[in-house]
């Protein structure tokens, strides 16, 4: 299939991911955050965090985008002896885990019924509906080859290393990964995903947070975003550096193997390849490709970028996501300015 190099349709799509994500997300998170209630203690602003605006607050946050397989950031981070903070998305914390890394925070957002507690270990995995997510995706595919052995593990590393960890949930999960999260003996932190803006009539948003009077965050849409997001407004780290956040996918990345595939087959069918945008990452001069959703994502991480209380480093080493305000550079940089002992 060819890709169109700036696909007109898949900028058109991308402007309403916005809306179609709301309306996709909103009707399940609430009746998740009805089901976790019961679960609800501590949140976002319990956290223990060390505020001095003179002091250099470094983190990194893991996100599990190809490029984490690709580059294993983990192998730098460990060696360089990182002094700052460490928060993993749920998808990236086997990776972590499985590579001698107990992060200091994992972010958990998407309201899946299924797949998201499998980033936990699934204990019921036996039981759930026959799905080709996990081994389709362009991410860790040596480790999905066999999928049972890989849930053990998981489920054997979190119960392992689970308290040493502050589990950030959005009242959107589903109560699985609340009840995984427990299981571990994850201290847990909640929030509420900001579905609206509270100021508007009749604000869902708002209504969420009298409900349960659990503080709002802006997610850009996805968990990588609200991870960075939560390093620096939440954490107050200023130095932020992202890895695995690609947001598109390498070249020769075949279409069945992107994200949303399903999702446009079935909304576009046989011109699907259509809406695939080609972007040159002049960085790493190479042509990666991104879908609707993640161009989207893209757009808003820069819009976001600009207005953060923070310097943000792409580390990544690959992907779509560069552009005034960040800093794209090699971890290695990173590492050396914010480590013991350097990259």
């Amino acid at each position: 299939m060819r890709i169109k190099k700036m696909s007109s349709i898949g900028i058109l799509i991308s402007e309403q991911i916005s809306e179609a994500t709301k309306i996709k997300s909103e009707k399940m998170g609430l009746e998740n955050a009805k089901n976790n209630s019961p679960y609800f203690c501590k949140t976002i602003c319990d956290l223990p965090v060390l505020n001095h605006p003179n002091l250099e607050k470094p983190a990194i946050v893991i996100v599990g985008g190809p490029s984490l397989h690709r580059k294993n950031p983990v192998a730098k981070i460990i060696a360089s002896g990182f002094r700052g903070d460490i928060v993993t998305t749920d998808g990236s914390l086997g990776y972590c885990l499985r590579n001698g890394l107990v992060p200091d925070y994992v972010v958990s957002l998407d309201p899946h019924p299924k797949r998201i507690v499998r980033w936990f270990g699934d204990t019921e995995l036996e039981t759930r509906p026959e799905d080709d997510y996990f081994e389709r995706q362009d991410l860790d595919k040596e480790h999905w080859k066999n999928q049972e052995e890989c849930n053990q593990q998981l489920i054997k590393l979190i119960n392992e290393h689970g308290k040493r960890i502050k589990a950030i949930l959005s009242t959107s999960v589903d109560a699985s990964v609340t009840k995984r999260c427990i299981e571990s003996r994850m201290e847990i932190y909640w929030w509420n995903p900001l579905y609206d803006d509270p100021q508007e009539q009749d604000s869902i948003s708002k209504s969420l947070f009298e409900s349960n009077r659990i503080p709002c965050m802006v997610t850009g849409g996805n968990v990588g975003t609200a991870a960075w997001i939560l390093a620096h407004s939440v954490l107050k780290n200023n130095h932020v550096a992202v890895v695995g956040m690609d947001l598109g996918y390498a070249p020769g990345t075949p279409l069945l193997n992107t994200q949303y595939y399903y999702e446009l087959l079935e909304l576009l069918g046989n011109r699907v390849a259509e809406v695939f945008i080609e972007v040159y990452n002049p960085h790493i001069n190479e042509t990666w490709f991104t879908d609707p959703t993640y161009y989207w994502y893209r757009k808003v991480f820069l819009d976001l970028a600009g207005e953060a209380n923070c310097v943000t480093y792409n580390c990544t080493e690959g992907g779509t996501l560069f552009g005034e305000p960040i800093h794209f550079t090699h971890l290695s940089n990173f590492l050396s300015k914010f480590s013991k002992h350097g990259g």
